[in-house]
């Protein structure tokens, strides 16, 4: 019997033995266990195969169809293996430049001593080292990325070469319709991450006058070009009291989905910060406040708390974010970090860092793991200082770290951020201190009794429940 993939359906393998299947219809891609790539592969319309359930449930799901011996062929690089060992979506700064000030950001207009960004050159290079690479989803920050003089072009070229443009971070100055518009035609699934800092409020984390409209401005022009807009917003001392009002003025205005984000004690905001930087305690206590507050509320709009909790109205589930897993779900071999496995971050100058949030500790102490403008992109994501630092596992964390190591918490956590444990503890295996404070302090507790009649993502028994809550 002879098969052939149907055409749309796509075949990929890394290095590192990942394989999926894939179609321009689906979000994500399909994995597939070595035997079902080894099976699909070898449905090409000249192999002959046995008969076999396996075949007949992939022909059931569309995926392949029966032919005669030689009647059809696959389309060029209908199956693709790539040399890299990670596969992962670019998450690329392409722009150190901006035309505002933030407060917070080492991006700042008037940061000087930083101003890289692509030629359109290496741009394209770079996108087609990432295509071959087999580099599926792109994503857009800065800097401000919409005053990139190559903007649109990148923006076409990711499309061009068959790439999805995940997302783009603006602060939305640039973002009129016709440009909604033109992202829209090329990537309808783009989102849209548009900062929004509070009303009143805005203005003044960003050093813009006018900052705030533009932003409200620029939410509107995507939502009626039909993209999906998230707002990041920051939360410290000087704003905390109007991010209530501003999250339902979001919810209006038509943003599908919010993140909430402490202003950490990055270089910048420490020389600006005055006396508006939350302590981890106070955010925290601020978390129980704002939890209380959007279930009272009745908003369904979802909101992530950064490094605290998930919370969705529409369903009435949420998710205590540093509980990682459970006693029946806990794995040392499990990545501290899955997210930096899934997503890698492409500095201006070309540096390469496991997570965005890393780039300003990173480029501060003058750590240096590798870069795209300089070594060979498949190189950097199959081995080098930044592929260990992306595979360290929750058993690295804990032999590296005696707190961790006699922690009754560590399997619940398993290590929290490798990037607060870098910022605080010099290392990516470092303790994250917010987790210590959080566990030690009964905030699982705090956060279980606001949310009791809502359902927990990540269920736990009564025992663990008791632990967590500081009462065993």
């Amino acid at each position: 019997m002879y098969y052939i993939l149907e055409e749309g359906i796509k075949l990929k393998k890394w290095a590192n033995g990942w394989a999926c299947c894939i179609t321009e219809e689906m979000r994500h891609p399909f994995p597939l266990r070595p035997k079902d790539y080894a099976l699909l592969k070898s449905c090409d319309g000249i192999t002959d195969l046995t008969g076999s359930d396996a075949l007949r449930a992939w022909e059931a799901m569309g995926v392949i169809r029966q032919c005669r011996k030689g009647d059809a062929c696959l389309a060029e690089g209908q199956i693709r293996e790539f040399p890299n060992k990670l596969n992962c979506v670019l998450d690329w700064t392409i722009t150190d430049r901006c035309n505002y000030n933030c407060l917070h950001c080492f991006h700042a207009a008037d940061n000087t001593t930083q101003k890289n960004e692509f030629t359109r050159e290496e741009a394209f290079r770079l996108l087609e080292e990432a295509e071959a690479c087999g580099i599926t989803s792109v994503e857009l920050t800065g800097g401000e990325p919409t005053i990139y003089p190559y903007f649109r072009d990148v923006v076409q070229e990711i499309h061009d070469r068959g790439m999805q443009l995940g997302c783009v971070v603006t602060n939305g100055s640039m973002m009129d319709e016709d440009l909604a518009a033109f992202i829209k035609k090329l990537h309808p699934n783009a989102l849209i991450a548009i900062s929004f800092d509070g009303i009143g409020v805005h203005d003044w984390l960003r050093q813009h006058e006018g900052s705030e409209e533009s932003a409200k401005r620029a939410i509107r022009n995507c939502v009626a070009a039909g993209l999906k807009v998230v707002s990041n917003m920051n939360v410290n001392r000087r704003n905390k009291d109007v991010l209530f009002g501003s999250i339902k003025m979001m919810a209006d205005l038509g943003v599908d989905h919010l993140r909430v984000i402490k202003t950490t004690e990055v270089p910048r905001w420490e020389l600006n910060a005055e006396d508006f930087s939350m302590t981890p305690e106070e955010y925290y206590d601020y978390s129980i406040e704002f939890a209380k507050w959007y279930r009272d509320s009745g908003m369904t709009i979802p909101v992530r708390l950064w490094q605290v909790l998930a919370l969705n109205g529409r369903e009435q589930i949420y998710h205590v974010v540093p509980v990682k897993a459970s006693q029946s779900t806990y794995c040392e071999y499990e990545m501290t970090c899955p997210d930096m496995l899934k997503k890698l971050s492409v500095q201006p100058n070309g540096e390469i860092i496991p997570c965005a949030p890393m780039a300003g500790i990173l480029s501060s102490r003058n750590i240096h793991l590798g870069n795209v403008k300089q070594e060979g992109l498949a190189k950097l994501l199959s081995e080098g200082p930044l592929y260990d630092q992306v595979t360290y596992t929750v058993k690295d964390k804990r032999q590296a770290n005696p707190k961790c190591a006699g922690c009754r918490y560590f399997t619940y956590c398993q290590g929290g951020c490798p990037a607060v444990g870098l910022l605080f503890n010099g290392s990516p295996l470092g303790t994250d201190d917010y987790k210590c404070l959080f566990f030690e302090k009964g905030y699982y507790r705090k956060i279980s009794d606001v949310m009791k009649g809502w359902k927990n993502l990540l269920p736990l028994t009564e025992a663990e429940e008791k632990l967590l809550s500081g009462e065993d």
